[in-house]
């Protein structure tokens, strides 16, 4: 039985939604641990989306490319993966912001106006507490979901620019003989 060929669109969704899943987890231990709010290892992130699109992206190759793989094919399935895996953190995201941490905008807020205070200690209340509410403005659960899309579509398509560069396999069949 021949297994059918996957677009990549197919191929960035599926493993999308399993690179989101982790991410997923990923956040919940994070919180379940108080480390959610540690910048540093919320780093860790990130190494999972690049893992999800590296898997993804070499699976596609292997599976359902012939082993070979255009720079065009390789940054379409690691900017889908990415994309998707934005999708389901994003909403995610505004279902943790909701439902399960309500007080995570306030947290967030807290420590903003820790950074400035760090950052600028000559700061009058008065400034502080602008910077604050400019920054509170962009947080709304709706608002961080819109710029979590944007931002995983941005880094999406920057490291499908240099992951493809790695994950191409050009069938050299296809080159020309002169």
């Amino acid at each position: 039985m021949e297994e059918k060929k996957r677009s990549v669109s197919s191929n960035g969704l599926f493993y999308g939604l399993i690179t989101g899943g982790a991410m997923i987890v990923l956040s919940l231990i994070l919180f379940l641990l108080d480390l959610y709010m540690n910048r540093a290892v919320n780093w860790i992130s990130y190494l999972v989306v690049i893992g999800g699109m590296v898997w993804g992206t070499l699976e596609y190759r292997k599976k359902y490319s012939n082993g070979f793989l255009t720079f065009g094919k390789a940054f379409s399935s690691v900017f889908m993966i990415g994309l998707f895996a934005g999708i389901v953190s994003s909403i995610y995201l505004y279902i943790f912001i909701q439902f399960i941490h309500p007080g995570f905008v306030n947290e967030l807020l807290d420590q903003a106006r820790a950074n400035i205070l760090l950052s600028n200690p000559n700061m009058s209340d008065e400034q502080i507490e602008e910077a604050v509410s400019m920054s509170a403005k962009f947080m709304s659960p709706v608002m961080m979901v819109v710029w979590g899309l944007v931002t995983y579509a941005i880094l999406s398509a920057i490291a499908g620019l240099i992951l493809a560069i790695f994950l191409k396999k050009e069938d050299p069949s296809l080159k020309a003989t002169i």
